[in-house]
């Protein structure tokens, strides 16, 4: 290249001393720290150029250029002045004006970005220091863009965002915590994180000081919202540090439906786990997944046995495969079956399920579980049939009492016909001897068929009201069986039958502990049960030992009974429901009473029988043989004799007519004296009036003054006066009160004379 000329190279470099100083300050500090050096001197020809003077080595190392001295900065970089002409335009203007200048700039065609800072210690002179700052600018331009995107993804994250400082102070909010706790970005920026969380302050400044020393922090905990609402959220919260201060990054999910659908969740176990119903569920192939305790309590199958077995398992075998048939179509469609099923327990046992079961499909509509709720009703059905079967018994029952009630009409309208119509008879002043007394046989007949039937009566009301009274003795069984013998024997010679009786043991062998009255009532009743059915033939009884028991036995060639009534001849009023008997007088009661008799001393009675080949009846008591005995002076069969009575005087308080007159005529004699009193007023009168009175006959109800008070009051007046009792009333408590009252004894209306007669001679000492 042809030497040119180059600035003024007579012109020496003159630096004050100020500008001196600054310089080479600035310039020691900048090759201190490896800036880049040189020193450049206005081209004479070309004011905007410049010539290299002095370079340093960091120069060389930075640009690459060596052998730059007194060549032009066009010709060492002639791209520059066209790419970057702002470049030149501050280097000419520093060395015209002698002002300093420093500044950035990226020379594109180098692709280096340069720190420059320029000096000029004299017109026309630029001193240059400078450094490729290249690394640098491409760090800030990253992180630029790093932090244009945080910010993106700050604002616009679905996902609360804060960001704490270490005071607790909220410096930075995104729109969704904006949107979450209900104050502006701004305000919450503004906010203390003690206004947002329930903690009180000093354990949020404990947390906040634990924090410092972690990088990651998650927890669960209850924050504040603008409308003073609580909710549940989720913080996960990283440690940074900025710009040397530790700040708290937070991501905060709200989880306040979550926890509510886990509280839902919860509810809704516990209420299957602690539910009354059996909750059972399988997968699709019908294989259990679960059981509740339920199911274990109800099946006594554990949850761990059941699990993966099929509901098979608890089927009893009984239902109609019908049944499980439709049960499947049914909630294979879609819809739910209801329905009840028997099934079985692991140990065997038998119970009823109430069942609802139903497919649970996913959201593809595919079943993936069935799920059955049940009920275990057995006791339900156990109480349903209880109650249906008391149903059927009351109507039942109803029906026999109707029937009963209409039998009774007749068999108290048909004696007392008898006795109506014969007495009307009676009055025909015609008859003769024979029929007058035939008549009165008739009557007499008739009236101990309808005392039989009122006997019964009291009988069954006396059992069902438990007062039935057991009097145990010897009894010695081999003579009551001859005395029934011979009672019962004209009777079935009338009829042309015939009568046998068996007593395998010795009489002392035959004497046991009984009530002989009631074992009398039995037999009596069973014989006469033969004899009414049975029209020709022959009736047995007797008895057999069988172990420590006596069986009896009353067998006849009659009519028989029906299969069906086997079972029900025993139970009350059912002679009227038997058609064989229907033509045969009876209440339907005495069949009933000889069974309660039996059981209360202590045996079983049975029958064995069929249609037109006659009845066996069997009973047993225990066999407990005794010592001596004799049959009871009021047995049925032995009968006292009449008496005759001495001179005596009897009041009779009675406000009937009849009865009274009744008592008058049975009682009437040479020796005997009678009053008669129409209410206790009177009665008690008399007593008074006539110290003679030996004995009072008291009827317990009567107008003004009844039996009881008149007794107590006469009691007072003569406390050894003998006092009967005369009644129709028949209960204990009736004769219990009659006994308070200072009753001496009690008998029950129809009177008989003979028992009368009894109870007058033991009072009276006759």
């Amino acid at each position: 290249m042809p030497e040119k000329k180059r600035g003024n190279k007579n012109a020496s470099l003159v630096i004050n001393g100020a500008a001196k100083d600054v310089l080479h300050r600035n310039l020691s500090s900048y090759i201190q720290h490896g800036y880049a050096y040189y020193r450049m001197i206005t081209d004479e020809d070309n004011p905007v150029d410049f010539i290299y003077e002095e370079v340093n080595e960091s120069y060389a190392k930075l640009t690459g250029l060596h052998d730059v001295i007194g060549k032009r900065m066009t010709e060492i970089r002639p791209g520059l002045a066209k790419s970057n002409p702002l470049f030149f335009e501050k280097y000419a203007r520093v060395a015209e004006t002698g002002v300093p200048d420093k500044f950035e700039i990226f020379i594109d065609t180098e692709n280096h970005w340069y720190d420059i800072s320029l000096y000029s210690p004299q017109k026309g002179y630029v001193l240059s220091m400078f450094d490729d700052i290249t690394n640098r600018k491409n760090s800030e331009e990253a992180l630029k863009k790093s932090e244009e995107r945080f910010r993106q993804l700050f604002d616009g994250h679905s996902f609360i965002m804060l960001v704490i400082d270490e005071l607790g102070n909220i410096i930075n909010a995104n729109p969704a915590a904006s949107a979450f706790y209900g104050w502006p970005v701004e305000e919450l920026c503004k906010m203390h994180l003690d206004q947002i969380t329930t903690k009180p302050p000093l354990e949020v400044k404990s947390d906040l000081k634990k924090f410092k020393t972690t990088l990651l922090n998650t927890f669960s905990i209850l924050h504040r919202t603008a409308d003073g609402s609580l909710k549940d959220v989720d913080v996960v919260s990283n440690t940074i540090e900025i710009q040397g201060k530790v700040v708290f990054y937070c991501i905060i999910k709200d989880i306040s439906e979550l926890k509510q659908a886990e509280k839902q969740l919860k509810k809704l176990s516990v209420a299957v786990e602690q539910s009354p119903a059996i909750v059972l569920i399988t997968d699709p192939d019908g294989n259990i997944e679960y059981v509740n305790p339920m199911f274990t309590q109800v099946t006594g199958y554990s949850a761990k046995e059941a699990k993966g077995e099929n509901p098979r398992i608890i089927q009893s075998g009984l239902m109609e495969k019908s049944v499980y048939e439709e049960l499947w179509k049914t909630i294979l469609s879609g819809d739910i079956w209801y329905g009840e099923l028997q099934n079985k327990k692991k140990n065997g046992e038998l119970y009823w399920d109430q069942a609802v079961i139903s497919a649970i499909r996913n959201n593809e509509g595919v079943i993936s579980n069935f799920v059955a709720v049940k009920l275990d009703i057995t006791e339900q059905k156990r109480i349903l049939d209880e109650l249906i079967e008391s149903k059927l018994k009351t109507e039942e029952s109803d029906r026999l009492k109707s029937a009963f009630l209409a039998n009774i009409s007749h068999e108290i309208r048909t004696p007392m016909n008898g006795i109506l119509g014969f007495a009307e008879l009676l009055k025909d002043p015609h008859l003769t001897g024979e029929e007058k007394a035939d008549f009165i046989d008739l009557i007499q007949q008739s009236g101990k068929r309808m005392l039989d039937l009122i006997n019964n009566l009291i009988n069954i009301s006396r059992i069902e009201a438990g007062e039935t009274i057991l009097h145990m003795a010897a009894t010695p069984v081999n003579t009551l069986l001859r005395d029934l013998s011979a009672f019962f024997r004209p009777e079935m010679s009338k009829k042309g039958l015939l009568l046998n009786f068996l007593t395998p043991l010795s009489d002392s062998e035959s004497i046991i502990e009984t009530d002989s009255g009631k074992l009398i009532q039995i037999l009596t009743n069973l014989i006469q049960n033969a004899l009414k059915f049975t029209s020709k033939g022959k009736i047995d009884f007797g008895y057999n030992r069988i172990d420590g028991t006596l069986e009896f036995y009353v067998i006849d060639t009659g009519i028989g009974i029906p299969l069906a009534m086997k079972t029900k001849i025993f139970e009350r009023f059912h002679q009227v429901d038997n058609p064989l008997t229907r033509t045969q007088e009876g209440s339907g009661l005495g069949l009933n009473i000889t069974k309660s008799y039996v059981e209360m001393l202590g045996g079983t009675i049975r029958v064995e029988s069929a249609v037109h080949q006659g009845s066996e009846f069997y009973f047993t008591l225990p066999y407990s043989p005794t010592g001596p005995a004799k049959l009871p002076l009021s047995s049925t069969v032995m009968q006292p004799p009449i008496l005759a009575l001495p001179a005596v005087t009897i009041l009779i308080a009675e406000d009937d007519i009849v009865c009274s007159l009744l008592l008058k005529n049975s009682l009437k004699g040479k020796n005997v004296t009678t009053f008669c009193a129409g209410n206790g007023e009177e009665a008690l009168a008399m007593v008074r009036q006539h110290q003679e009175i030996d004995l009072v006959l008291m009827d317990i109800r009567m107008p003004l003054m009844d039996g009881y008070e008149a007794t107590t009051l006469i009691k007072k007046i003569r406390p050894d006066l003998p006092v009967i009792a005369q009644s129709a009333f028949t209960s204990k408590e009736a004769k219990e009160k009659a006994t308070e009252a200072g009753c001496d004894r009690f008998i029950t209306k129809p009177i008989n004379r003979k028992e009368l007669l009894e109870l007058m001679q033991e009072l009276l000492n006759w």
